[in-house]
């Protein structure tokens, strides 16, 4: 492998100091660019990256601590070692050099093995904190990516295994973040607000069997059961401590309140329920209606538009209903797209929790 041949500009007002520093750099392989004032510093550094940058602090006009400062000020050069060079090395100075962001400092006249081994030492940190850096982002993206997994899997435990439930959390996802960012929704939290909608009936673990797969029209104690699963899809989700799940909390319990009120756990009514419920809502709906049967046939277009429409403003935001018809032959496109189900195998083998142990099955599977 080809080593790195890092990039090393140097400002120095005085010419002589320009040519022993290009001297000394270039003989040890690196690549230098010089110059020979504040502002042609500010404008090479927009042309060209560099691992580091040399900068003598009295200049003319603008100074090295003043460069340094604007440096520090704009992301895409913000991150560039400097090491100050300076034949004034008083406490004041020094002082605002280190305050400016400077990293190091060499003292006029110095020896060049003693350039050579700051500049060394200063090259390897950076390559240390760098790698240190690209490592953490891996890790908190395998993390992240770990936790979904997780969501996906709690779904499918409440939803059933099979390829239909399955493909209906997902088409549920995908509905949830084209509202989301139709309704405006910046990418990072259409995208968790997706994620968490693949929890919102979390709760229904906590419900008798017999009750979700009873085909027959329920008592009113079964109802009553039944809607407690918003509050303790709420309540389990609460107990996992985990921050990715801070909009599935939100969710599970405020999925069923209506937007004229009539809904429950806590009737909330109107903007009282929070956006991300509000959106979930339709997208969950909408595709439930798609999957509903009427005797040997499922719902036409027509009929699941015609149901979404008449329950604008009852259940539904009718502004998120009226984007929702706006784009409707796209959330039509989403649901007739193919759904991979291959992650299914992984789900299909995992055991559903014992009533007191979910903690404990987490912590085991991930």
């Amino acid at each position: 492998m080809e080593k790195k041949k890092y990039k090393i500009l140097v400002t120095d007002d005085v010419h002589d100091n320009l040519t022993i520093v290009d001297k000394i750099l270039n003989s040890a392989g690196y690549d230098v660019t010089l110059a020979e004032d504040g502002l042609s510093t500010l404008a090479i550094v927009l042309e060209k990256e560099f691992d580091l940058i040399l900068l003598d602090i009295m200049m003319p006009g603008m100074s090295g601590i003043e460069v340094c400062t604007q440096l520090k000020q704009d992301p895409k050069t913000k991150n560039i070692p400097i090491i100050f060079l300076t034949a004034n090395a008083d406490r004041d100075t020094l002082i605002k050099a280190y305050e400016a962001g400077g990293s190091d400092y060499l003292k006029k006249p110095f020896f060049k093995e003693e350039l050579l081994a700051r500049v060394k030492a200063r090259l390897e940190i950076s390559d240390y904190e760098r790698n240190l850096e690209n490592k953490v982002k891996q890790r908190t993206k395998e993390i992240a990516q770990t936790q979904l997994e997780l969501m996906y899997v709690l779904g499918s435990l409440v939803e059933g295994r099979s390829k239909e439930t399955y493909a209906h959390l997902k088409r549920v996802s995908e509905f949830t973040y084209k509202l989301a960012k139709l309704y405006g929704m910046e990418e990072e939290e259409a995208v968790r607000l997706k994620n968490a909608s693949t929890l919102h009936d979390i709760g229904k673990l906590k419900i008798d069997k017999a009750i979700l797969e009873k085909t027959t029209p329920l008592t009113k104690a079964e109802e009553t059961e039944l809607k407690k699963h918003a509050m303790y899809g709420s309540r389990m989700l609460r107990n996992y401590k985990l921050p990715m799940l801070d909009t599935a909390i939100i969710v599970a319990e405020q999925h069923h309140e209506n937007y004229d009120g009539t809904g429950y756990p806590n009737r909330l009514k109107g903007e009282n329920i929070s956006i991300y419920a509000r959106i979930v809502t339709i997208a969950d709906t909408f595709d439930e209606l798609s999957m509903k049967k009427i005797g040997d046939r499922h719902c036409t277009r027509e009929e699941m538009i015609s149901f979404m429409r008449d329950k604008q403003g009852k259940m539904f935001d009718p502004t998120l209903v009226n984007l929702f018809f706006k784009h409707i032959e796209e959330f039509f496109a989403i649901y007739d797209m193919e759904i991979d189900t291959r992650d299914l195998e992984n789900i299909i083998e995992v055991e559903a929790p014992k009533e007191n142990g979910m903690m404990g099955w987490i912590r085991k599977k991930f």
